[in-house]
């Protein structure tokens, strides 16, 4: 029997059938309301003790005496009401709460007070906060902010705060010269420890300001890789051309014993172009220093040879990696009498950095021979030129620079030439992205995570599955060879689904439209020469294509197959389960209420009951063992913000393939059934009968609603936080941008780029 957890408490808002006697455990009273008396200031925790004591002996996890929903935690308030989908669950209980006609609680209990509606009142203006005590974290989750208001620019300014920002696991990576693929060119990204906050809707979030014991531990292994690169021209793993072409630097391993004025300007060059990628402060160039002069001091006589300088250099450099300014970066700026601050030049040029290739401007060039993966200024040198002489402050020159560095078209895709070899980065297609705009597609969309996640018989269902149980079977070796690229030189399905996104990007035209709805795929060859043919010969079936794919591997889909991202094998798979009849309805419906939708959803945290889906059966599919275990009422709450939304989608099995058979209920095969009558969604436009994922993706891709969650997914990722009401006027300007330029995703970031938001933080108050 299958076991997953699922949110289960019920969520339809304060309305329907009366619990039987009317009231609460103790009836309520009269005069106030709550244990604390029901101020009214917005205090989460006060609306949580007015549950606890006046609704939870009906409205518990599982609703008791005809009570039609759970009460259980702020989650369940959050929800939008199912009996007004304009409202939340706090809203519509409000209501209630003032109603004569039909009050909560019903007649025949204490009626609400005006001191318990000010706490709920008070509560939902301020955002629905969480509270800090019991458990709960303090939060205030976006999704549950009004989407009509964050595009009403009311001419409010960013009230988001001053950050101080850790590296992540990937940008240490790329500024240090390494690759994000374990492999052939020595350090990757595997190689250090600094993983991003699991908790966060994206990587970019500012969430990991400290740097614990156990990390420290797990990086100083690591720290030698960046070292011997800088103690000559030819030492270490990475071939550095700076060091062979600019002679004043040569002393600092050259001579016996180098001058002070020799390894200043030595140092200087290093933290600037090897290790902080800005100019370093004085403080941090004289402490350098004087670790180095200590270090070199030690060193034995001449005779000791090039090895021992080379270590030298290497301490000195895994002292200065160590240094708060090489493992985290601030956006503090330079205060303004406003009582804001501007981010200086340099911060600006980190951030723009960050934003376009996931590294610092100016990061360490890699040698792949006969190449170097940047010209001698490293990695995004022209955004570091622009921090250097301060024209990075202009918003049209912050804003072109963007869009000449965020993608493009080059056939030998050289930037992956630190990644892949010449074989590999030839079957890819010829459009890119910068490693931060595919970290975008890659972080929102989830399709990444496919290769983690186990499929028993991948092709369950599809017009491939014979019955064949081998685990040497044909079938089963391509879609292996799909996941890890093992054998041949063949694109990923992670691979293949980038190069769709970026196609879409650079050509930039009605881009969630068209990532919604484009046919236009790029698939692995199968015509290619390999070792192992039958890891290769049948890499399209998950697609359904049978017929041969020649090296151009741009293959145009069925209309009524597959259409856009959201049918795509890669996002398919990843938001799939292991089985063929698995949850995967919740698991992609979930998806497009959270990210497409903007739509809010309790976190299992939240959940009180363990569900069960039945034994597997055949005669029962994955809908109907789904609906079987969620279709209880106290269920439906939540679920029936999933389901119907994941329903479309099982036309294709937990892998992805296309399901041509489905479970019948007398036991035979029937056809899959991916219909879904949508009511209750926040675009009207959506709502009535899909017939499949296919006509649902269309509408979608059509709706102003999804456009505007769109930009606020991006707004997330590019700013590193959450967006809130005082965003609006930026979220406005990237609208506009995307409207005006008939749909430019990189017009509509470059918005961002320019507006203040982007170039300014409100100073902290004391102890915040």
């Amino acid at each position: 029997m299958a076991v997953f957890s699922v949110t289960l408490a019920v969520c339809v808002g304060c309305s329907g059938k009366s619990p039987g006697d009317g009231g609460t455990s103790d009836g309520g009273t009269s005069d106030g309301g709550t244990s604390d008396g029901g101020t009214g200031d917005g205090d989460g925790c006060k609306v949580q003790a007015l549950v606890q004591e006046r609704c939870v002996s009906c409205h518990a996890a599982s609703p008791i005496n005809g009570a039609p929903m759970s009460l259980a935690s702020l989650d369940f308030l959050r929800l939008q009401s199912q009996k007004e989908p304009s409202q939340s669950v706090a809203q519509r209980c409000v209501e209630r709460m003032k109603s004569t006609d039909n009050p909560m609680p019903p007649a025949g209990g204490a009626p609400a007070t005006a001191a318990e509606i000010a706490v709920l009142s008070s509560w939902i203006d301020s955002g629905m906060p969480a509270c800090a005590e019991g458990g709960e974290e303090p939060h205030s989750p976006p999704n549950l902010l009004p989407q009509n208001e964050l595009f009403t620019c009311k001419d409010a300014v960013s009230d988001a705060p001053t950050r101080i920002r850790r590296m992540n696991r990937w940008q240490w990576t790329r500024n240090v010269g390494g690759a994000v693929t374990r492999g052939w060119t020595g350090f990757t990204f595997f190689d250090n420890p600094f993983d991003p906050g699991a908790g966060e809707a994206y990587s970019t979030y500012a969430t990991d300001e400290t740097l614990d014991e156990a990390t420290i531990e797990l990086f100083l292994p690591v720290l030698n890789e960046a070292g011997p690169p800088w103690a000559g021209p030819y030492t270490g793993d990475n071939r550095l051309e700076r060091l062979r072409l600019d002679t004043t630097l040569r002393c600092m391993w050259d001579d016996d014993r180098p001058t002070a004025a020799c390894v200043q300007h030595y140092l200087h060059e290093f933290l600037l172009h090897g290790v902080l990628f800005r100019e370093p402060s004085e403080g941090e160039l004289n402490r350098l220093q004087q670790f180095a002069a200590t270090i070199l001091a030690a060193e034995p006589p001449a005779s000791g040879g090039t090895d021992i300088r080379t270590h030298s250099i290497t301490r000195i450099s895994n002292a200065a990696w160590m240094t708060a300014g090489a493992l985290f970066r601030t956006e503090g700026g330079a205060p303004t009498a406003t009582g804001r601050t501007q981010l200086t030049d340099w911060e600006l040029g980190q951030q723009l950095a960050y934003a376009v290739g996931n590294r610092a401007p100016g990061a360490t060039p890699t040698w792949v021979y006969p190449d170097f993966s940047a010209p001698l200024d490293g990695h995004l040198a022209d955004i570091a030129a622009a921090a250097a002489n301060g024209t990075l402050r202009n918003p049209a020159t912050a804003e072109a620079l963007f869009l000449q560095n965020v993608g493009g078209t080059d056939p030998t895709r050289f930037d992956l030439i630190q990644d892949y070899n010449k074989n590999e980065r030839a079957a890819r297609g010829q459009y890119w992205l910068g490693d931060g705009a595919t970290g975008f597609f890659r972080e929102w969309l989830g399709y990444s995570k496919i290769p983690e996640i186990f499929k028993e018989r991948p092709e369950a269902l599809s017009a491939f599955d014979d019955g064949d149980p081998s685990g040497y079977r044909s079938q089963l070796s391509s879609y292996s060879n799909l996941m890890d690229g093992y054998y041949g030189d063949e694109p990923t399905l992670v691979q293949q689904m980038e190069d769709l996104v970026s196609r879409v990007v650079v050509e930039d035209k009605d881009v969630l439209k068209n990532l919604l709805t484009t046919r236009r795929y790029y698939l692995a060859s199968t015509t290619q020469p390999t070792a192992a043919p039958g890891a290769t010969k049948y890499t399209g079936q998950i697609y359904n294509v049978t017929q041969s794919v020649d090296t151009d591997r741009w293959v145009t889909m069925p209309t009524t197959e597959r259409a856009g991202v959201l049918t795509h094998p890669a996002w398919l798979g990843s938001h799939g389960g292991n089985f063929e009849d698995d949850p995967s309805i919740v698991h992609r419906g979930k998806w497009v209420r959270e990210n497409l939708l903007c739509g809010y959803i309790p976190p299992l945290s939240s959940v009180r009951v363990m569900a069960k889906v039945g034994p597997h059966a055949p005669n029962k599919s994955a809908r109907a063992r789904l609906d079987d275990a969620t279709g209880k009422a106290e269920c439906q709450g939540c679920h029936s913000l999933m389901n119907p939304l994941g329903y479309p989608f099982e036309t294709y099995n937990h892998a992805g393939y296309l399901r041509v058979h489905d479970h019948a209920a007398d036991g035979s095969l029937g056809p899959p059934n991916g219909s879904s009558t949508l009511s209750g969604l926040p675009d009207p436009a959506l709502n009535g009968p899909v017939r499949d994922a296919v006509e649902f993706s269309e509408k979608l891709a059509q709706s102003p609603w999804v456009k505007r969650c769109f930009i606020r997914q991006a707004f997330r990722y590019y700013m590193g936080r959450d967006e809130n009401l005082t965003d609006a006027c930026t979220l406005a300007k990237m609208e506009q941008a995307y409207d005006s330029s008939e749909g430019s995703f990189r017009k509509m970031v470059g918005a961002l780029i320019k507006s203040d938001t982007w170039t300014s933080r409100r100073i902290p108050g004391e102890g915040e």
